[in-house]
């Protein structure tokens, strides 16, 4: 019986996992992105929204993102909307969770990011 290969994940891959299994729970729990840097005051985002942001400027993402919204805009069956949306979503998270993780890898940024629920209100 031969052996079974000896696989082994980098700590950049295994940050990369975590971070993808956070944001898709946060994305399902509708919580908010709580990023600290060393020198300054915690800043909460709702992840959906830092998300979107993270995905602006990058020329795919809008493409994607510009395809839901034709879509909607000519009546399109909400399956295609669905189905285009899930596409840029998985993708743009994809991209803000390398975008996470450069910056948590950056050493001059000090940056943690942590993700909770946001505070009920009375």
């Amino acid at each position: 019986m031969g052996a079974l290969p000896n696989f082994r994940i980098s700590p950049a891959q295994e940050l990369r996992m975590d971070l993808a299994g956070d944001v898709r729970a946060a994305l399902r729990g509708c919580m908010l992105e709580v990023i600290t840097y060393a020198v300054a005051d915690p800043n909460r985002t709702p992840v959906a929204r830092a998300v979107y942001e993270d995905s602006i400027g990058d020329p795919h993402l809008v493409e994607a993102f510009d395809a839901v919204a034709k879509a909607y805009a000519v009546g399109d069956t909400f399956g295609r909307i669905g189905e285009l949306f899930s596409k840029f979503m998985d993708d743009a998270s994809a991209h803000y969770v390398e975008t996470l993780a450069e910056a948590i890898e950056d050493p001059e940024r000090q940056l943690d990011v942590s993700f909770e629920l946001p505070a009920r209100r009375k």
